[in-house]
Parts: C-alpha cells; structure tokens; sequence
C-alpha cells in the first residue's frame, strides 16, 4: 500500500479516503445523445420495416377483398369452408354444404383468403388422378 501512495504522491492522484475526489464526468447531454441514437437505429431497423409489412399486407387483403366474385372458393376467419353465393357491397352469402343448401351471411371482413378447388377439397388424390401401380 505504500509503494501505492508513493505512486500516487508522484503522479497528482489523491490518496484514496482524501478529501479531493472528484472525478471528471462527461456532459449530462451525452446520455440523452446516446439514447435517441439508439432508438434511431431501432426505428430503421425495427420498427419501420414492421409498419411497411403491415401496410402491404392490408393493401393485399382489400384487393383480395374487392376482387372476390360469385363461386370462389374462401375460408372464413372462423375457419369455415364455403362457396361464395353472392356478393353484396358489405355482406357475402357463401354456400357451406350443397347438398343440403346451407348458405351463411356474413360481412366481407370476416373472409380470410380466397384459395383454390383443390386445397377446398383437402388437396387429397381421388381415384384415377394418377398413375397406379399394382403389384
């Protein structure tokens, strides 16, 4: 410990338990600099992109939505298969069993996508799709 003060004597540092120990501290500014640095870059990288996505994504689904037609093919947000029957300006009318010609009214923002005759049906191969082979 002595040779430390000897040290410290020397080069102007006080003794540790002196009076003097002040210390040099950068400017209260340079915090807040730094955070708002900080939340720049995580609005470029994070956010930003995020609200881009979002933003395309609702485009597509009110084109999806204006675009839907007379015997497409949809699921509901609910999940529920169907048929559209008709198309009003709010409303859609869609036919969930045809044999037994159940139709559902609902409002156009509870469609979730339009999708294909083949996922409708489960995407399964029916007999003669394809080749068979028999052993």
């Amino acid at each position: 410990m002595k040779t430390f003060a000897i040290v410290a004597a020397e080069t102007g540092v006080p003794e540790a338990g002196a009076g003097d120990t002040t210390q040099q501290q950068g400017s209260p500014y340079t915090m807040f600099i730094m955070m708002g640095l900080i939340f720049v870059v995580f609005y470029f990288l994070l956010i930003r992109p995020q609200r881009k996505k979002e933003k395309d994504r609702q485009a597509q689904r009110l084109e999806m939505l204006k675009a839907l037609k007379k015997s497409d093919h949809i699921m509901t947000i609910g999940g529920i298969h169907g048929i559209v029957a008709s198309v009003g300006e709010d409303e859609v009318t869609i036919k969930v069993d045809e044999k037994a010609d159940v139709r559902i009214r609902m409002s156009r923002d509870a469609i979730s996508k339009v999708i294909g005759a083949a996922e409708e049906s489960g995407g399964e191969k029916k007999l003669g799709d394809g080749p068979e082979t028999n052993n």
